[in-house]
């Protein structure tokens, strides 16, 4: 099974491009903290309205890992990164709720964290 869920902090400002299909491509670093140090999580989002993600915002973003293998410099380049299926506002409580209780359905078979 491959569901990530992080919350953190956007490290720089997003950077966003137009895919072929018309669809928006954000890439983004969220930063993490914790007893365990600082991290940093490459994020990609694929959606059809254009990101409102800005450098500074808090986030909780929930999607699954992926190791992308591209061309670059005459070798080929890898990255892992998140690829986001929802990304979500530090003051949408309500939303990011929902959307770790979906993760965690997924997870243990539709078994409710609410009950």
């Amino acid at each position: 099974m491959n569901i990530a869920v992080v919350y953190g902090v956007v490290l720089a400002k997003p950077v966003e491009r137009v895919l072929a299909t018309g669809e928006f491509a954000t890439a983004f670093d969220v930063v993490t903290e914790s007893d365990d140090g600082r991290f940093t999580v490459p994020v990609n989002w694929v959606t059809t309205v254009k990101s409102l993600v800005c450098e500074g915002d808090e986030l909780l973003v929930v999607g699954r890992v992926r190791r992308r293998f591209y061309q670059s410099g005459g070798s080929v380049q890898s990255r892992t990164e998140l690829l986001a299926s929802e990304v979500l506002p530090a003051r949408r409580k309500a939303a990011q709720k929902k959307a770790l209780i979906s993760a965690s359905e997924e997870i243990y078979g539709h078994q409710s964290l609410s009950q």
